[in-house]
């Protein structure tokens, strides 16, 4: 098995490796084929050198450059994940949560990147009816004309339609429209169906953004496929909306609806992507803080018990050692009485006696039965 993908690389270590050897030869080091490894560098954005290199470079002949990894997104990792077939690989560093997080596309300060964003974004997707549909917002259509569909050919199954209303066809033209203009930035969008209850969010970079889309005032609540409301088909388009996402807010106002809002929007969205990937770092670095402190509160514990297990062994050995030093006395306070006719014993069987009685007392001293070998040295953290 190979694990989670949880170890931390820099794209442009990724590069390097993909680039120091022919692909046939990488694919043997991370026991992968060389197709799957090819289809596993372009999951990370990164390809192989172009089709003769190595014939190039065995023939001397002059060869492109390395690429070096692009600047870093809104919202994006400055590293990639990856399971432990590419642990060969060194670990990247986790960016500090203080900073600095500028690259080529990304201003330090955040109303910097809105203003950035919202010029970029130019004129935005119209929210006004949905031509080209999103592959977020298909899924969600396709399963409304399922289900009619179904309804039509089957007496017994009532339809059940989430999007059937005009307030929820509304909804969808606004997201839409959002999740559109994103793309043309370079972001993503998904939504997700459990029974009535529909999860909506944009990925900014590598960083999900939750949105809620909903009515003005209405507390949206935490709903799942057992909670949530019921969509109600004579709902009208003319409520007024509001979307969250992270810390932002916007919604139908003296201003304008949210329809004449895409691009702001949009540029907020970023905005919030890469709030929420600066706050992620934030708690990385207090997680692997929490871990230190337990491994290290592990570490101690483990010490503590090593260490009285050692005082325990020191004890012992002052045992063992009287026990020895008595044993010794006794012996040659025998010796002694056999010599001086007191006890009657044939000198052989004296000497067998003494043999065992010695050993015996060898096995017991902690010294020469290298008992004392358990308190010698400190406990270590292995």
């Amino acid at each position: 098995m190979y694990g989670w993908a949880n170890h931390r690389i820099t794209r442009d270590d990724l590069i390097a490796f993909a680039w120091s050897a022919p692909m046939r030869e990488l694919a043997k080091q991370v026991g992968l084929s060389d197709v799957g490894l090819k289809k596993a560098l372009k999951a990370h954005g990164v390809a192989g050198p172009p089709q003769g290199y190595w014939n190039r470079v065995h023939a001397g002949r002059p060869v492109p450059d390395r690429p070096k990894a692009p600047a870093r997104r809104p919202g994006e990792r400055p590293y990639i994940l990856v399971d432990n077939r590419f642990s060969g690989l060194p670990t990247a560093p986790l960016p500090s949560s203080a900073g600095p997080f500028a690259s080529a596309k990304v201003p330090e300060d955040l109303e910097q990147l809105r203003v950035q964003e919202r010029s970029a974004i130019g004129r935005a997707v119209s929210a006004g009816k949905i031509v080209v549909p999103h592959s977020a917002i298909r899924s969600l259509l396709a399963r409304d004309e399922k289900d009619l569909a179904k309804a039509s050919t089957t007496l017994w199954h009532r339809p059940t339609p989430l999007f059937d209303s005009p307030y929820e066809k509304r909804r969808l033209r606004i997201l839409n429209a959002i999740f559109l203009t994103l793309a043309r930035r370079g972001h993503g969008a998904s939504a997700y169906v459990d029974g009535t209850h529909t999860e909506f969010a944009v990925v900014i970079g590598d960083t999900r953004v939750p949105l809620h889309l909903g009515e003005t005032g209405r507390k949206s609540g935490s709903y799942n496929r057992y909670n949530a409301p019921h969509p109600d088909p004579k709902r009208g388009a003319s409520v007024k909306l509001e979307l969250t996402a992270e810390t932002a807010r916007w919604a139908d106002d003296e201003d304008g609806t949210l329809e004449t809002k895409i691009a702001d929007i949009c540029a907020g969205l970023i905005v919030e992507g890469e709030r929420e990937y600066r706050s992620e770092l934030r708690r990385l670095e207090e997680a692997e803080e929490r871990q230190r402190l337990e491994a290290e509160k592990r570490r101690q514990e483990r010490l503590r018990k090593a260490n009285e297990a050692r005082v325990a062994a020191l004890v012992e050995s002052g045992r063992l050692l009287a026990e020895a030093e008595n044993l010794r006395s006794l012996i040659a306070k025998v010796a002694k009485a056999v010599e001086a006719g007191a006890l009657d014993l044939p000198p052989n069987a004296l000497a067998e006696w003494r043999a065992w009685a010695d050993g015996e007392a060898d096995k017991t001293d902690p010294v020469t039965s290298g008992q004392v070998r358990a308190h010698l040295l400190p406990p270590t953290d292995d």
